[in-house]
């Protein structure tokens, strides 16, 4: 019998040789047919999956968001066995930074769909939901810490998530240009929550 195409898996093939591509040369340099040679397969059989470039592009970033989440979701479940506001937070922020190869990777491909939004001036909706739902997370975790006095309640869980937020994406870009290290990152994560943080 013919060998069962998984078709999911196949996208995911295509995707994973977009990505080598966007990580090291940037989106402008993926296209239908340097995907194709990239993944070792024919043009037809990439049209075959994807018609055109942006509907590759549209699921490449879903892909992003998914690999992303996957990661965040083992890092943080781990925290929030804890029961411990603080060290869910840490996990929230450090899950943004990347650790180890894979998530280098996925960490660069996010930084070149970044720089199309940048020279386009907004973000496309697909692209728009990764950072509120970080702060969203943040600041439910800030207003528990409040309610536990750990926090001061004068602070504004929104403005301080937002901050947060923004620090661990600029570390992101950071340690993506070893202007920081892993280690480095981490210190500076420790050190913003112990200032938040009364109870230390």
């Amino acid at each position: 019998m013919p060998k069962r195409v998984d078709h999911e898996e196949r996208r995911r093939e295509i995707t994973e040789a977009l990505f080598r591509i966007a990580a090291t040369q940037g989106l402008q340099a993926v296209t239908l047919r340097a995907v194709a040679a990239e993944a070792g397969i024919s043009m037809n059989l990439v049209q075959y999956y994807f018609a055109t470039k942006e509907e590759m592009l549209r699921y490449a970033w879903q892909r992003v968001t998914e690999l992303s989440g996957e990661r965040a979701g083992k890092i943080i479940a781990e925290a929030l066995k804890t029961g411990d506001e603080r060290a869910i937070l840490r996990a929230c922020l450090l899950c943004v930074l990347p650790a180890d190869e894979r998530s280098r990777m996925v960490c660069a491909v996010q930084i070149a769909y970044f720089a199309v939004d940048v020279t386009r001036g907004s973000q496309t909706q697909d692209q728009q939901a990764m950072f509120p739902n970080l702060v969203r997370v943040l600041g439910e975790q800030i207003q528990q810490a409040q309610a536990h006095s750990r926090i001061p309640a004068h602070l504004n869980p929104r403005l301080e998530a937002g901050t947060l937020a923004t620090m661990a994406s600029g570390l992101m870009n950071g340690m993506m240009v070893d202007v920081h290290n892993l280690e480095q990152a981490t210190e500076l994560v420790d050190y913003r929550l112990g200032q938040l943080f009364t109870d230390r």
